[in-house]
């Protein structure tokens, strides 16, 4: 009975404590605003961050952070379900289970009286992202500004080691088949690395993380990251086609094979999870693989540190007869953003909270942080930073838990290669060519200097940029449990169970096997297949028409 007075009286406390804050926050004029991101992250520190806490002193808006911890569409499907939603909602790419729950609001009208900078910041764009029944539920995750571009980083390509490259004085091998034998003869001619066997080749075949080797044949047939489609300019128009059983698959997973067959494939890459995989890569004994460089690039800045020719660099390597036309145009992820929900309980001053989002001002904040502190202006107005201050922003530890702006990173975003309206300023630091240049570690600067570049995308073809019309048509989603989502799925099944076999097939065994994928495919209703890439299709479609194209 003591024990449970003891609770009982904790309780009153915590909910007078609760009850006195909301108090306090409403009596200093805090407005608080619950938000669910999907996306996993620490807590927000109580004490704020250097970011947060100047949004806040601007705004008299505090957010309440709930982050994704376990399934995803578990959690937006329960969200969806319950009827008590938070106030704003980014689902990613669940956003179809929230609309069909009728859990968000149109933003139309909230747009025109309370968001003349989203309408600066989506200039000319904001018809991408309106549904077919003429409504924006939406803020897209991340869009490009204006027409110029300047990435400096290729974003992904096939990853091979420093010191494979010097070993053979940097050489710029024709395709992915010349690159091949050189991997497998650096392998048997250095066997172990720090004492641990040297694989030529590995991928993560993992949860969603897979498609380091579920999507090898269609980028390294010379495709920019669409997901799971091949998308080619036919005939004057972005025309869809799969590539899970094409001859670039064939050959992709054929050349894995040989890799195989020479003892140097890491088969146990099919078994493990994401954090055995960088554990893998760090190793230093992995000599390359296919993926994107955000996926590892923790792993990318301890090697670096370690100064010892095992990190990675993004060659413009596909297969022979192909383009190396990989690096991704700017990506208008419009099929995924921030929605407010149809119970939040001040919509216009949410609204009001993502305009001033939305300043040029405030984008400035978040990507470049204080003037005079963070970064500086030179006479002609361009932004750069001091070795003292890319030193402090290569600190991720000051960068995520000190700074902090991470936390709004995932909404009302623009394309870090893209410039602000002065046509002068990369929205990115990384991509401003002083800041690039002074960030750039010593062995980076010595393959840029062997291949005669400034920065790593100058060894690949440029983007096109015909292609942002649609482009990612991986952010194409469909209806959950529709039939053509359930093709995509049933494909996709097929391939995780016969990819492994096909890399791992025996000496003159991958023909048998590349047909029984054949066969397991074509038990996939030619119709059923077709109707996939038809949604695809109409998909980018819709979107070229959307964008003026």
């Amino acid at each position: 009975m003591r024990k449970l007075l003891i609770v009982l009286v904790l309780l009153s406390f915590a909910a007078f404590a609760f009850a006195g804050g909301k108090k306090e926050a409403a009596t200093t004029g805090i407005r608080e605003y619950d938000v669910f991101l999907g996306y996993e992250n620490v807590d927000y520190p109580i004490e704020g961050t250097i970011f947060g806490n100047w949004l806040e002193e601007q705004t008299g808006v505090r957010i309440n952070w709930e982050f994704n911890v376990g399934d995803l569409q578990q959690k937006v499907g329960l969200i969806a379900a319950s009827g008590d939603y938070p106030d704003a909602i980014h689902p990613r790419n669940y956003t179809q289970i929230l609309l069909n729950a009728g859990a968000a609001i149109p933003l139309n009208d909230l747009i025109e009286s309370h968001g003349p900078n989203i309408k600066a910041m989506y200039e000319g764009r904001m018809e991408m992202f309106r549904q077919p029944d003429g409504n924006i539920y939406w803020f897209p995750q991340v869009m490009p500004y204006g027409d110029e571009y300047r990435a400096p980083n290729p974003g992904h390509g096939l990853f091979v080691q420093q010191a494979v490259l010097e070993y053979f004085d940097y050489p710029m091998p024709n395709n992915v088949e010349e690159m091949v034998d050189l991997l497998i003869r650096y392998a048997q001619e250095n066997p172990t690395i720090d004492g641990n066997k040297t694989y030529a080749f590995t991928g993560l075949f993992w949860s969603w993380r897979e498609f380091p080797v579920m999507n090898a044949p269609h980028i390294l047939s010379g495709h920019p990251n669409d997901g799971s489609i091949d998308v080619d300019w036919v005939n004057g128009r972005w025309v869809a086609s799969p590539f899970y059983a094409n001859d670039n698959a064939y050959r992709i997973y054929k050349l894995y094979n040989k890799i195989h067959l020479a003892g140097l494939y890491d088969t146990e890459s099919f078994v493990m999870d994401y954090d055995q995989y960088l554990a893998k890569l760090s190793g230093g004994n992995i000599l390359a693989f296919y993926d994107q460089d955000w996926q590892f690039q923790t792993v990318q800045n301890l090697l670096l540190d370690q100064n010892q020719g095992r990190w990675y660099v993004a060659m413009p390597t596909v297969l022979d007869g192909n383009e190396p036309t990989i690096v991704n145009p700017p990506q208008p992820q419009v099929s995924e953003g921030i929605t407010i929900s149809t119970q939040a309980r001040d919509p216009e001053g949410l609204m009001e909270y993502f305009d001033f989002l939305a300043k040029w001002d405030t984008h400035v904040m978040r990507q470049w942080g204080r003037e005079g502190i963070d970064y500086n202006v030179d006479a002609n107005g361009l932004f750069y930073r001091t070795p003292e201050q890319v030193a402090q922003w290569q600190d991720l530890d000051w960068v995520r838990h000190t700074y902090g702006a991470h936390y709004w990173s995932n909404f009302l975003r623009l394309d870090a290669g893209s410039l602000y309206p002065d046509g002068i300023n990369n929205i990115g630091p990384g991509s401003q060519p002083s800041v690039y240049a002074a960030a750039r570690r010593p062995q980076e600067r010595e393959v840029l200097s062997a291949y005669g570049v400034e920065t790593f995308a100058a060894l690949f073809p440029p983007p096109d940029m015909r292609r942002t019309t649609y482009f990612p048509a991986w952010t194409i989603t469909m209806p959950p449990d529709s039939p053509e989502s359930i093709t995509g799925e049933r494909i996709a099944e097929a391939r995780r169970r016969f990819i492994p076999r096909l890399i791992m097939a025996g000496p003159g065994e991958y023909d048998r096997v590349w047909n029984e994928f054949l066969a397991e495919i074509n038990r996939i209703p030619q119709a059923d297949r077709d109707a996939h890439t038809a949604f695809l299709q109409r998909a980018i479609d819709a979107r070229v028409e959307a964008a003026g194209g």
